[in-house]
């Protein structure tokens, strides 16, 4: 019998796309959701109706993670649980001997200071000091999601080196992460779908986005793959827990890439130059690269998959 895999997250771009790729690889999945409606949005997406996955695809409502045991339920009979959210989970998890492997969704933001050196490399593996208990106030939200990414790398190296669990933990740290968002069904939800495509949107709709990005990003297609080769790989010494998909860019090429591939839909307006700068980092992930045996794809393809996607909503002509 295929492996049960439980996944989170499953109604944003990263999850779902991962889902789509464990029931094409033919896993069983589990998918957690905060209500039915949004469980609805998943099985009733066109992708997964065409698959007719029948009893290999089933959903359980969990309204709040943050409960003890929340997981409980959730990881029975569950071999690989890739995961958004994790304390809860890896405490439920000790409690499941079928878990062999949990694969935690984490972000580049987790591995570098707020304002990271540019000149300093980066990996998945490194880790930022925490100096003393976190602040009880943040100046604005991003600074609040960097600082939960960086604990959460901490305390779940913490977690596996004093609890000895008899799973293996691994961490996927992505930068921004752009392409097809397949949740998307109208025009209308490419540009406010909430994910990272957002930004890439608005910047060629000739918005301007107020604040910096991180100068890393990884396609949704490779992220997907990345995954499931993670969930895969047998733990060992020579196997590592940590996991980078990102590649380095500058955003200011953005409007370049769609003037090259669609020039009616810049001639007529569709598309128009908009903003969005770069906070430049240095960011290695030549060992994903390396295990999944080829180069993560180029930012190119990343906007225009996008933008393509955008024109087919709107029912333009490609050419």
């Amino acid at each position: 019998m295929a492996p049960l895999v439980l996944i989170t997250g499953a109604t944003g771009l990263i999850g779902f796309r991962v889902l789509l790729e464990a029931l094409n690889n033919g896993y069983n999945v589990r998918f957690t959701a905060r209500s039915g409606e949004k469980a609805e949005k998943v099985t009733s997406n066109p992708l997964i109706q065409a698959l007719s996955p029948g009893d290999r695809l089933s959903s359980i409502i969990m309204p709040d993670t943050t409960v003890d045991g929340a997981f409980d339920a959730a990881l029975q009979d569950v071999t690989y649980p890739t995961i958004k959210g994790v304390s809860n989970l890896l405490a439920s998890a000790m409690k499941v001997p079928s878990i062999k492997r949990i694969v935690i969704t984490s972000s580049i933001v987790g591995n570098m200071p707020p304002i990271p050196d540019p000149f300093t490399t980066v990996t998945a593996a490194s880790r930022v000091h925490l100096p003393g208990p976190p602040p009880t106030g943040f100046p604005n939200l991003f600074e609040a999601y960097a600082l939960a990414k960086i604990t959460e790398a901490n305390q779940t190296d913490a977690f596996v080196e004093n609890n000895n669990p008899h799973f293996s933990v691994a961490h996927i740290m992505p930068g921004y992460v752009f392409g097809r968002n397949e949740l998307a069904l109208t025009a209308d939800q490419v540009l406010q779908e909430n994910s990272s495509n957002m930004y890439l949107m608005a910047c060629i709709t000739g918005k301007e986005i107020p604040f910096p990005l991180h100068g890393g990003y990884v396609h949704i297609d490779d992220l997907a793959a990345v995954h499931l080769k993670v969930l895969c790989l047998e733990p060992g010494p020579e196997t590592p827990s940590n996991f980078g998909a990102c590649t380095n860019i500058d955003y200011s090429v953005i409007f370049g890439y769609i003037e090259k591939a669609f020039p009616n839909a810049v001639a007529d307006g569709t598309f128009k130059r908009g903003k969005l700068a770069t906070l430049p980092i240095a960011y290695d992930s030549s060992e994903t690269e390396k295990r999944l045996g080829r180069r993560l794809r180029s930012f190119e393809d990343a906007v225009v998959d996008a933008a393509r996607q955008y024109l087919e909503k709107l029912g333009k002509e490609l050419a």
